[in-house]
């Protein structure tokens, strides 16, 4: 069991609504924090750091929700290549240590992301070519480099961020790899070695492979699955502890029963299953197609609570209780949400914009409530 970090009183006035003069609401009743920091599997969320101008370190609205609500954080942008390592021979960690140190000291676990993406990577990365050996000792030593530097302080890593495709262009059932800097430069091995250098560089951290559509895509899971198989198989194992489902999805879609079906596969190969990106938009499609909403009526927000009790049902019905990775949801309130920058309207997250809880996070909490 996680224990609350912070005594409730303290987000009373917070999360309630009241000032010190009216008569504050009993958060036990108000608020579901019992559920979401009572089970055994890290509940998470996504949080900005320095230096962006909504960072959690400078706001204690977004501090007082996380040390309450939340057993684990990840860094939304911080740990990525670009911002931890911007010039060949220079690492930048203090915004990054910082926040390890907060979520050490509020007891909360870290997982990181990402160690490889081809998104957000310094420009000096974006412009390599050449010789394959190379390019893949400089993969290699930034792996090293940034894992070994956070060895022993963080409990998992996305190591190798949306690798593939949304499409099967050779028509084999499976994905492909996604045209990357690292395909183009490294070939198809780039993964295996991201992964090697992981584990030799933080042996006790869980390895992770994330990716989107994995719960709407089938073929991309399949490749994805297949690659697994292919890691374990090799005459020296790829060391792999999880699977990462990215779910930024919508009020129908995908429809349950496709998810419950992909995150069954994935738990089918014993390892770990992680929801490790989740948010649910109420004024877009599932192809970002716009609903014409432009405020979250009560009717809407019934639905979107019944949504995220669905997906954590989802996850706790079909993913065994020794492979549950967790469950972080991208973002702490809708104002941080980046899928603000495709609808402005848009609410996906369990709290508002005045930082408020909404019924998304009862429905959250109803969810975990049924953990078997």
């Amino acid at each position: 069991m996680l224990p609350l970090r912070r005594p409730l009183s303290c987000l009373v006035l917070l999360l309630a609504g009241c000032t010190p003069s009216d008569t504050p609401v009993v958060l036990e009743e108000a608020l579901p924090a019992d559920a979401l920091t009572a089970v055994d599997f890290p509940v998470g969320v996504a949080v900005p750091a320095d230096p962006w101008p909504n960072s959690l370190l400078g706001s204690p609205e977004r501090q007082a929700i996380v040390s309450t609500f939340f057993s684990s954080i990840t860094a939304e942008n911080a740990m990525k290549m670009a911002y931890l390592h911007p010039a060949p021979d220079r690492y930048a960690f203090d915004n990054a240590d910082v926040l390890v140190e907060w979520a050490r000291q509020e007891g909360l676990v870290v997982h990181g992301h990402a160690l490889v993406w081809h998104n957000q990577a310094p420009d000096w990365m974006n412009t390599l070519e050449g010789d394959r050996e190379v390019v893949e000792t400089i993969l290699a030593e930034h792996v090293a480099g940034v894992a070994g530097h956070f060895g022993g302080r963080l409990a998992s890593w996305d190591v190798v961020n949306e690798a593939f495709a949304d499409s099967d262009a050779d028509g084999d059932g499976l994905n492909d790899l996604r045209d990357t800097l690292w395909l183009e430069n490294v070939g198809l091995d780039y993964v295996a070695t991201a992964f090697r250098v992981a584990r030799a560089a933080d042996p006790d951290a869980d390895l992770y492979y994330n990716d989107y559509n994995l719960s709407s895509v089938p073929a991309k899971l399949a490749a994805v699955l297949d690659m697994v198989d292919a890691f374990r198989s090799d005459p020296d194992p790829v060391p792999i502890d999880g699977i990462g489902f990215q779910m930024h999805i919508s009020l129908a879609w995908p429809e349950i029963g496709q998810v419950r079906a992909a995150l069954a596969a994935a738990a089918a190969t014993g390892l770990k299953v992680k929801i490790s990106e989740l948010d649910i938009t109420v004024n877009t499609d599932g192809n970002g197609v716009s609903l014409g909403q432009t405020t979250l009526t009560p009717a809407v927000a019934d639905q979107q609570r019944a949504r995220y009790e669905a997906i954590v049902r989802a996850y706790l019905d079909e993913v065994p209780a020794p492979q549950r990775g967790g469950i972080t949801v991208w973002g702490i309130a809708d104002v941080d949400s980046w899928r603000r920058s495709y609808n402005s309207n848009e609410g996906p997250l369990l709290f508002d914009d005045a930082f408020a809880a909404k019924p998304a996070l009862t429905g959250f909490a109803d969810g975990l409530r049924a953990t078997p």
